[in-house]
């Protein structure tokens, strides 16, 4: 039996692991289409924008349309660069470069070079023959925004080379879109095509996973069965012993006292025996030593008392514990451009301590986390204070704050907002559930742009 129990738990664990594996592979997989459906935008983007450049720069002359023609090529070059150094085998550093310089997100990347290295010859076979047919038409059209420049900077640019060059960028500018619409088409069929292949291994592995559990959950049904009559005999037998230990505790601090009665009363009848200075200097002795072993007795009696019941406030205080939680914080990669000041006006206070410290560092990584990057001056503000029988704890930041239509949403469990990329919707949720253990309160004002304020309110006192 246990055998056979030890077999089924390995096959589920393999099969779990497997499933585990394949979800694992087909979010990279996704990640790396939908990273490069992203790239393609920016390509086509930066393609457009160059055409418009271009042609405002024929029309006009001003060499600025010129320096933003080639700014906006760049991407798409960077792109292409790319493609040619996975091709060629050359290094990730180089890549990542080239990737970059196509307006692509650093962390897409990896999946990026992942992707195309794995599917070359499959799944990105398509793509890639349609990315390497669009590059000589980006370099056509950078071949020929030069030849303008060159022209336009001698003088010699004729009306009627004007209109066969911006005929042929015309041209050009078509085939790139139907390019570009086919590389996105083909992407798109790559991730369906994932997602229901995908769908049918994980059913199968998921059918596999409940058959096996089902069937050892059988097994353990009955192994249960059989020895449910034992749990219930040591069950009765804990019982028992348990109301035997409590009298043994009683019984022995009792017994323990009632000899030094006794002997204290013997005590008292050697008083009365002659020679009276020498025995009552050894009963005085006698007296502290008894006194002495009794106190020990009912600290021995405090300590199982003490041991039954756990406290779960204590005295702390709350500076030390803001700066505990800075601490831990300051090394995340925003902390560094973030200003943060602390106004002190509440400090000893008595509560639970370690749900207190759950909710500071909640706040504070997460006014670090949601702090707003494209702001000069990054602020958070720490502070507390003592209303009625309450403490006060304040974390204001100046940060990207929150949506007013996701204000009433914001502590539900796995909740997250288009701004939560990093991450993944407990830590409001476990802020809530701390409050209410403590029956406090928590109150948020917010403005899009502008910054957030969490204001929470805590009973205190021990």
């Amino acid at each position: 039996m246990r055998k056979k129990n030890l077999y089924l738990l390995l096959f589920i664990f393999v099969a779990s692991s497997a499933l585990i594996a394949i979800d694992y592979y087909k979010i990279k997989i996704l990640s790396g289409v939908r990273a490069y459906t992203n790239g393609e935008s920016e390509y086509s983007k930066g393609q457009k924008d160059a055409l418009l450049y271009l042609y405002a720069y024929i029309e006009t002359s001003d060499p600025g349309y010129m320096t933003s023609f080639r700014r906006s090529l760049q991407v798409p070059i960077g792109d292409n660069m790319a493609r040619n150094s996975m091709q060629h085998n050359g290094g990730d550093s180089s890549t990542t470069v080239d990737f970059l310089m196509g307006k692509n997100h650093p962390k897409d990347i990896p999946d990026m070079i992942w992707l195309f290295k794995t599917f070359q010859s499959t799944y990105m076979k398509t793509p890639i023959r349609l990315w390497s047919e669009a590059e000589p038409m980006i370099n056509q059209l950078n071949e020929i925004g030069n030849d303008i420049d060159t022209r336009i900077k001698k003088g010699s640019l004729t009306t009627v080379e004007k209109q066969a060059a911006v005929k042929k960028i015309t041209a050009i500018s078509g085939d790139l879109y139907r390019k570009e619409s086919e590389f996105s088409q083909v992407l798109g069929d790559t991730a369906r095509e994932i997602n229901a292949y995908v769908f049918y291994v994980n059913t199968l592995c998921i059918l596999i996973i409940i058959s096996n559990i089902a069937l050892y959950a059988i097994l353990m049904v009955r192994r249960m069965t059989a020895t449910n009559k034992k749990l219930e005999a040591i069950n009765a037998e804990v019982v028992e012993t348990n109301k035997e230990l409590d009298t043994l505790v009683y019984s022995v601090s009792h017994d323990l006292r009632s000899p030094i009665t006794s002997i204290q009363g013997l005590l008292h009848l050697l008083k009365e025996e002659t020679e009276k200075e020498q025995i009552n200097e050894y009963v005085d002795l006698i007296d502290t030593t008894i006194r002495k072993q009794d106190i020990f007795i009912l600290e021995i009696i405090d300590f199982f008392k003490n041991k039954r019941s756990s406290l779960s406030f204590r005295e702390f205080s709350l500076k030390a514990l803001i700066e505990d939680v800075l601490a831990n914080n300051k090394f995340t990669p925003l902390a560094k451009h973030i200003t943060i000041t602390e106004n002190i006006a509440l400090d000893m206070v008595c509560t639970d301590e370690l749900r207190i410290k759950m909710i500071l560092n909640n706040l504070v990584s997460n006014a670090i986390k949601y702090s707003d990057e494209r702001k000069l001056i990054r602020t958070i503000a720490i502070t507390t204070l003592k209303a009625g029988d309450e403490m006060v704890i304040e974390v204001t930041d100046n940060g990207i704050g929150i949506d007013k239509r996701h204000i009433d949403k914001i502590y539900n469990m796995f909740f997250v907002t288009n701004h939560d990329n990093k991450g993944t919707g407990l830590g409001l949720y476990i802020l809530k559930q701390n409050m209410e253990k403590l029956k406090g309160r928590v109150e948020v004002h917010s403005e899009l742009h502008v910054g957030t304020k969490f204001t929470v309110y805590i009973p205190v006192g021990c």
